[in-house]
């Protein structure tokens, strides 16, 4: 089954800040090219979205959030995101958030406030 991948304006932002950052640090080729790496990263997602494991984090929550991890060494990322099955042929992976991986991890109210604000 092919899912359709969608970005919430919520992970544009986090994509956008982080971009930001990158292109402060470093430059903006370097900032291109991760934007373009964890954007084909997401759009793997369409195939087998179930293939990464379900976040710690959405125990609390009691909705099933997943996570993909998106990166090497320090520059590690966590791409959170849940997946709806709307037909039998055909579902939505929606990207939630985006994090660098050694932030601290999300609570229930900050989840619940993604799930929320998710594309519906």
């Amino acid at each position: 089954m092919a899912f359709r991948v969608e970005v919430s304006p919520r992970a544009l932002k986090d994509l956008d800040e982080i971009a930001g950052y990158i292109e402060q640090q470093g430059s903006f080729n370097q900032a291109q090219e991760w934007f373009n790496g964890i954007m084909a990263a997401i759009r793997t997602l369409e195939d087998m979205p179930e293939r990464c494991l379900v976040a710690n984090e959405s125990e609390e929550l009691g909705q099933e959030v997943r996570l993909l991890l998106y990166g090497k060494r320090n520059h590690k990322y966590r791409v959170y995101y849940s997946i709806q099955h709307k037909t039998a042929s055909r579902g939505t992976v929606q990207v939630l958030h985006v994090r660098h991986w050694a932030r601290k991890s999300l609570n229930a109210d900050q989840f619940r406030e993604l799930m929320a604000t998710r594309i519906l």
